[in-house]
């Protein structure tokens, strides 16, 4: 086997292993926000579970859209993830009612993060010329 054969295979393995991740923290991030809504998380607030959703959705539509097109599915996720922390930290500062603890603090903020080290990850990798995440060259 060449060189370059293993090295496109492996780049390859690793945009399909981040985007699938990526595609695994969006599906988590909609199944835990139900569940936040019915049992109440102490100090929960309106605004993390919406944080949350958003980055869910933004982080599962982006990364199924990144094995198409990985350019768009980038500035998706770094535009969404840059609005998802702005939200969050306008929202800690302006609303009287703001996640409370660490714990919740740190869900606030993680959705935002996420989306936004994931469009960093896809941007560098397209300007790398890294090959297609479905194979097709």
């Amino acid at each position: 086997m060449k060189d370059s054969d293993q090295e496109y295979r492996l780049r390859r393995f690793w945009g399909v292993a981040i985007f699938s991740l990526g595609i695994l923290w969006g599906f988590s991030s909609l199944v835990y926000v139900p569940e936040a809504v019915l049992t109440s998380v102490r100090g929960s607030s309106w605004l993390e579970v919406f944080v949350v959703a958003a980055g869910g959705i933004l982080s599962l539509a982006a990364s199924i859209r990144a094995f198409y097109h990985r350019s768009h599915a980038t500035v998706l996720l770094l535009a969404g993830g840059v609005v998802l922390l702005a939200v969050a930290i306008c929202g800690q500062i302006l609303i009287p009612h703001r996640a409370s603890g660490i714990v919740n603090l740190i869900l606030l903020l993680l959705p935002g993060a996420i989306a936004v080290a994931l469009g960093l990850f896809g941007k560098i990798t397209e300007r790398k010329r890294w090959p297609s995440l479905r194979g097709e060259g």
